[in-house]
């Protein structure tokens, strides 16, 4: 859907890639070079319904997955656009860090954006 997105609207596509680790607490340990590489071509089903890498294009539709706040009106199934990924770059490839997205529903304090959220 977001290849399909980026194309119709004339962005390019870009693939975020997670960060992913293994091990708990002092043992952990983020997943690097052949193994990291595994993580990212690991069918979802098999991740937790996680992708390993994914593509964010600025005005795509997104919707919330979790009860994230409730009393502010963003919980599980709250749709939203997504305005901008900001990103931290290593070898080449892109992680996001943060992104910004309109949920309707959700009522801030900024006059100029009064429904955008940072998450």
């Amino acid at each position: 859907m977001a290849k399909t997105f980026a194309e119709s609207t004339g962005q390019e596509v870009i693939v975020y890639y997670s960060e992913d680790g293994c091990g708990r607490g002092k043992k952990r340990r983020q997943l690097t070079g052949l193994a990291a590489e595994a993580a990212w071509h690991a069918p979802v089903k098999d991740a937790a319904d996680l992708p390993g890498k994914v593509v964010y294009v600025p005005g795509m539709p997104v919707f919330c997955t979790e009860n994230t706040a409730t009393e502010l009106g963003i919980s599980k199934g709250s749709r939203g656009t997504l305005v901008s990924v900001r990103y931290a770059e290593r070898d080449g490839k892109r992680y996001a860090t943060t992104a910004e997205v309109d949920f309707p529903g959700y009522n801030g304090t900024d006059p100029e954006h009064p429904h955008r959220v940072l998450l």
